[in-house]
């Protein structure tokens, strides 16, 4: 069958700050198992909570599950891939496309809609409603945290339900005010198994990252490999003490009282999780933050973890 011929397909694009929960709401839709014949295209593939029941086969960097979907990730030039996916034997009819946490959803929508053999069916942002305040009076996130607000149709709130009513009122009429025309849509909070973090008992010395923020620069990524187990615990505390410079962190560690089980971890300023995760990853620890030397800080005392 000739592109011509074939169908346009479907795109749903998700955009939402680094922390979000973009990744949160692909795992949900993928368990849900209520698409069908969907691709799935992800930057952090390898952060796919995929139960192996439904996978049914793995080839050429694409997970295909049982109910007729698949999930990949990113590689390259995006138009490129497009149209490589475009020209598969059996392409998809939908694809749910997660945008980067960095990203301006309208470049993304202008290229869905010009894009031979796709439709744009739909766009929205993910938008912790607890850390809205802090990411737009960041100077140096403020105007992506804004463009990802104003330039969806809806807008999917979580992480709402543990703030106080004048305070969720108060973040609501912020969020209608920066685009009054958008749908409002209230996530419930993800049901899954994971170790709450709860604040160390322990007294350490952190580097006052207040202080090094003076000098943080662009946003940047740091990918530390953990070749061994550490306190998990220690680790949580170190990343709250470095909010000044740390946006997000994310990765798979093991901690030293449980080496066995292999934890997912997820950190915002906001807060943070290690959840129990399947299967054998690398144990790696991704950093995103403001270069400078909070940044070198921070690595450094990780490391002195291990």
């Amino acid at each position: 069958m000739t592109d011509m011929a074939r169908a346009a397909i479907d795109v749903r694009l998700l955009c939402g700050f680094l922390g979000s929960g973009k990744t949160t709401r692909i795992n949900h839709l993928i368990a849900e198992g209520t698409l069908r014949d969907a691709l799935f295209l992800v930057n952090d593939f390898g952060r796919l909570n995929i139960d192996a029941e439904l996978i049914t086969a793995e080839e050429d960097g694409i997970v295909r599950l049982n109910n007729g979907c698949a999930c990949c990730g990113l590689s390259g030039d995006l138009s490129a891939q497009l149209s490589d996916i475009r020209r598969w034997p059996s392409p998809p009819t939908l694809l749910v496309f997660e945008a980067s946490g960095v990203a301006r959803p309208r470049p993304l929508m202008q290229l869905f809609g010009a894009a031979e053999g796709y439709s744009l069916g739909s766009a929205e942002t993910l938008v912790d409603l607890s850390a809205l305040q802090r990411l737009l009076h960041d100077p140096a996130i403020a105007d992506i945290t804004q463009a990802q607000i104003t330039d969806v149709p809806r807008l999917r709130i979580n992480r709402h339900a543990k703030l106080p009513g004048i305070v969720r009122e108060r973040e609501t009429a912020l969020l209608k005010s920066l685009n009054s025309a958008a749908e409002l849509v209230w996530d419930s909070p993800p049901k899954e198994l994971s170790i709450t973090y709860t604040k160390s008992s322990e007294s350490a010395v952190w580097p006052d990252f207040h202080a090094l923020a003076a000098s943080a620069g662009v946003i940047t990524s740091r990918t530390l490999a953990l070749p061994r187990a550490l306190d998990s615990q220690q680790l949580m505390a170190l990343l709250d003490a470095a909010a000044p410079i740390l946006l997000r962190a994310k990765g798979m560690l093991r901690d030293c009282e449980h080496p066995q089980t292999l934890l997912a971890l997820q950190w915002t300023p906001g807060g943070g999780r290690r959840t129990p995760f399947p299967g054998a990853k690398q144990d790696v620890l991704v950093l995103i933050g403001k270069e400078g030397p909070g940044m070198d800080a921070l690595v450094s005392s990780i490391e002195a973890l291990l």
